[in-house]
């Protein structure tokens, strides 16, 4: 996935982020992935959610598998 989301407005030090990100598939379906996640100081650990948009469901599950896959693989990574 690309970041639409402007270099400099991910530069500096706090404890949340919000980025967009597209991707297009090989059939040409177009997806936009909406992230925010911060960081919990009392634990260190990064919590948020991922909002994915795209005119077909398909694309939309992929992604939302291959997050969820990623999740149980670190085991640290809480996005809802």
């Amino acid at each position: 996935m690309a970041c639409l989301t402007p270099e400099a407005a991910l530069s500096g030090e706090c404890d949340f982020l919000s980025a967009n990100l597209y991707a297009r598939s090989v059939f040409g379906e177009d997806a936009l992935a909406n992230l925010s996640i911060e960081k919990v100081e009392s634990t260190g650990h990064i919590q948020g959610h991922v909002r994915i948009r795209s005119k077909t469901q398909g694309i939309a599950l992929s992604l939302g598998d291959k997050i969820t896959l990623s999740q149980k693989e670190s085991g640290k990574l809480a996005l809802t």
